[in-house]
Protein backbone atom coordinates (compact mmCIF):
# COMPACT_ATOMS: atom_id res chain seq x y z
CA UNK A 1 0.00 0.00 0.00
CA UNK A 2 1.52 3.43 -1.24
CA UNK A 3 1.54 6.32 1.45
CA UNK A 4 -0.81 8.17 -0.95
CA UNK A 5 -3.27 5.56 -0.49
CA UNK A 6 -3.19 5.49 3.29
CA UNK A 7 -3.76 9.18 3.48
CA UNK A 8 -6.44 8.98 1.17
CA UNK A 9 -8.11 6.41 3.55
CA UNK A 10 -7.27 8.54 6.84
CA UNK A 11 -9.01 11.09 4.95
CA UNK A 12 -12.18 9.90 3.96
CA UNK A 13 -12.75 8.34 7.46
CA UNK A 14 -12.25 11.84 8.97
CA UNK A 15 -14.36 13.68 6.56
CA UNK A 16 -17.05 11.22 5.18
CA UNK A 17 -19.51 11.97 2.52
CA UNK A 18 -22.96 10.91 1.66
CA UNK A 19 -25.82 12.16 -0.41
CA UNK A 20 -23.85 15.42 -1.37
CA UNK A 21 -22.78 16.49 1.66
CA UNK A 22 -19.41 16.44 3.29
CA UNK A 23 -18.83 16.59 6.83
CA UNK A 24 -15.87 17.49 8.76
CA UNK A 25 -15.92 17.53 12.26
CA UNK A 26 -12.81 18.76 13.58
CA UNK A 27 -11.46 18.65 16.83
CA UNK A 28 -9.83 22.06 16.75
CA UNK A 29 -9.34 24.83 14.47
CA UNK A 30 -6.74 27.12 15.58
CA UNK A 31 -3.55 25.08 14.54
CA UNK A 32 -3.10 27.35 11.47
CA UNK A 33 -4.27 29.73 8.19
CA UNK A 34 -2.86 31.19 5.14
CA UNK A 35 -2.12 31.32 1.80
CA UNK A 36 -0.14 28.86 -0.51
CA UNK A 37 1.23 30.03 -3.94
CA UNK A 38 1.29 27.43 -6.90
CA UNK A 39 1.59 28.90 -10.35
CA UNK A 40 1.15 32.64 -9.05
CA UNK A 41 -2.10 31.99 -7.36
CA UNK A 42 -2.76 32.24 -4.06
CA UNK A 43 -5.25 29.71 -2.33
CA UNK A 44 -6.40 30.08 1.25
CA UNK A 45 -5.36 27.38 3.22
CA UNK A 46 -6.48 25.81 7.06
CA UNK A 47 -5.13 23.37 9.09
CA UNK A 48 -7.59 20.89 11.54
CA UNK A 49 -6.67 18.06 14.26
CA UNK A 50 -8.72 15.55 14.46
CA UNK A 51 -8.25 12.01 16.10
CA UNK A 52 -4.94 12.68 16.41
CA UNK A 53 -4.10 13.42 12.86
CA UNK A 54 -4.23 17.26 10.76
CA UNK A 55 -6.29 17.89 7.42
CA UNK A 56 -5.03 20.56 5.80
CA UNK A 57 -7.78 21.89 3.09
CA UNK A 58 -7.17 24.41 0.41
CA UNK A 59 -9.49 26.54 -1.53
CA UNK A 60 -8.62 25.72 -4.94
CA UNK A 61 -11.34 27.94 -5.81
CA UNK A 62 -12.60 30.22 -3.50
CA UNK A 63 -16.28 30.15 -2.91
CA UNK A 64 -17.86 32.82 -5.59
CA UNK A 65 -21.28 34.13 -5.98
CA UNK A 66 -22.51 33.36 -9.60
CA UNK A 67 -22.02 29.46 -9.56
CA UNK A 68 -19.41 27.87 -12.54
CA UNK A 69 -20.83 25.62 -14.90
CA UNK A 70 -18.46 22.56 -15.32
CA UNK A 71 -19.25 18.70 -16.18
CA UNK A 72 -19.90 16.27 -13.53
CA UNK A 73 -17.21 14.14 -15.45
CA UNK A 74 -14.90 17.12 -15.35
CA UNK A 75 -15.16 16.73 -11.69
CA UNK A 76 -14.88 13.51 -11.26
CA UNK A 77 -12.10 12.91 -13.18
CA UNK A 78 -10.29 15.86 -11.11
CA UNK A 79 -11.38 13.75 -8.30
CA UNK A 80 -9.53 10.81 -9.12
CA UNK A 81 -6.61 12.45 -10.40
CA UNK A 82 -6.57 13.87 -6.57
CA UNK A 83 -7.43 10.84 -4.65
CA UNK A 84 -4.04 9.40 -7.23
CA UNK A 85 -2.21 11.82 -5.54
CA UNK A 86 -3.44 11.32 -1.93
CA UNK A 87 -5.73 14.33 -1.84
CA UNK A 88 -9.54 14.20 -0.95
CA UNK A 89 -11.01 16.49 -3.68
CA UNK A 90 -14.47 18.56 -2.47
CA UNK A 91 -16.68 20.41 -4.73
CA UNK A 92 -20.12 22.35 -3.52
CA UNK A 93 -22.38 24.05 -4.18
CA UNK A 94 -22.28 25.94 -0.51
CA UNK A 95 -20.88 25.09 2.72
CA UNK A 96 -20.94 26.54 6.44
CA UNK A 97 -19.64 25.76 9.87
CA UNK A 98 -21.43 25.11 12.85
CA UNK A 99 -18.88 24.96 15.62
CA UNK A 100 -16.28 22.64 14.58
CA UNK A 101 -18.46 21.05 12.24
CA UNK A 102 -17.46 22.00 8.30
CA UNK A 103 -20.41 21.20 5.84
CA UNK A 104 -19.96 21.17 2.49
CA UNK A 105 -23.05 20.23 -0.29
CA UNK A 106 -22.32 19.41 -3.87
CA UNK A 107 -26.15 19.18 -5.63
CA UNK A 108 -25.33 21.42 -9.03
CA UNK A 109 -23.02 23.87 -10.28
CA UNK A 110 -19.87 24.61 -8.54
CA UNK A 111 -19.39 27.86 -6.11
CA UNK A 112 -15.95 26.04 -4.63
CA UNK A 113 -13.80 23.64 -4.28
CA UNK A 114 -11.13 22.62 -1.92
CA UNK A 115 -8.56 19.70 -1.97
CA UNK A 116 -7.62 17.93 1.86
CA UNK A 117 -4.28 16.16 2.44
CA UNK A 118 -3.97 14.26 6.16
CA UNK A 119 -0.43 14.24 8.28
CA UNK A 120 0.73 13.39 11.81
CA UNK A 121 1.58 17.09 13.19
CA UNK A 122 0.29 20.47 11.20
CA UNK A 123 3.93 21.06 9.55
CA UNK A 124 3.55 17.27 7.89
CA UNK A 125 -0.38 17.60 7.00
CA UNK A 126 1.07 21.32 5.07
CA UNK A 127 4.31 19.84 3.35
CA UNK A 128 1.42 17.06 1.94
CA UNK A 129 -1.13 19.49 0.68
CA UNK A 130 1.80 22.00 -1.17
CA UNK A 131 3.48 19.11 -2.38
CA UNK A 132 0.56 17.49 -3.74
CA UNK A 133 -1.25 20.28 -5.19
CA UNK A 134 2.09 21.38 -7.24
CA UNK A 135 1.76 17.75 -8.81
CA UNK A 136 -1.41 18.00 -9.74
CA UNK A 137 -1.92 21.48 -10.62
CA UNK A 138 -1.83 20.39 -14.80
CA UNK A 139 -4.74 17.65 -14.37
CA UNK A 140 -7.09 20.87 -12.42
CA UNK A 141 -10.05 21.82 -14.53
CA UNK A 142 -9.03 25.16 -16.08
CA UNK A 143 -12.58 26.49 -15.62
CA UNK A 144 -11.73 26.25 -12.02
CA UNK A 145 -8.46 27.90 -12.68
CA UNK A 146 -10.17 30.41 -14.74
CA UNK A 147 -12.87 31.04 -12.36
CA UNK A 148 -10.16 31.47 -9.59
CA UNK A 149 -7.81 33.97 -11.35
CA UNK A 150 -11.02 36.14 -12.76
CA UNK A 151 -11.98 36.19 -8.42
CA UNK A 152 -8.45 37.46 -8.03
CA UNK A 153 -8.46 40.05 -11.49
CA UNK A 154 -11.99 41.23 -9.92
CA UNK A 155 -14.34 39.54 -12.42
CA UNK A 156 -16.07 37.42 -9.73
CA UNK A 157 -17.32 37.72 -6.82
CA UNK A 158 -16.34 35.67 -3.66
CA UNK A 159 -19.06 34.95 -1.10
CA UNK A 160 -17.11 36.27 1.30
CA UNK A 161 -15.23 39.91 1.00
CA UNK A 162 -12.85 38.86 4.06
CA UNK A 163 -11.59 35.54 1.99
CA UNK A 164 -11.42 37.81 -0.95
CA UNK A 165 -9.22 40.61 0.36
CA UNK A 166 -6.70 37.75 2.04
CA UNK A 167 -6.57 36.27 -1.51
CA UNK A 168 -5.81 39.64 -3.18
CA UNK A 169 -3.43 41.16 -0.78
CA UNK A 170 -1.07 37.89 -1.39
CA UNK A 171 -1.74 38.14 -5.04
CA UNK A 172 -0.07 41.66 -4.90
CA UNK A 173 2.71 40.66 -3.26
CA UNK A 174 3.38 38.11 -5.34
CA UNK A 175 2.93 40.55 -8.53
CA UNK A 176 5.41 42.96 -6.88
CA UNK A 177 7.91 40.63 -6.59
CA UNK A 178 7.97 40.07 -10.47
CA UNK A 179 6.71 37.32 -10.88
Amino acid sequence: MTAASQDLRDLRARIPSDHGLTVFDAETQDTSYGTLVVDDVPLIFDTHRKDAKYVATAEILTEILKPLRISRARVRDFERAAAHRGLLAIPYTSCFFKGNLHVYAYVGAVRGFDVAAVGGSVEDAEAALRARVEGLWGRIPREILRAQRDLLAGRHRARYDADLEVLRKRYREVAGRGR
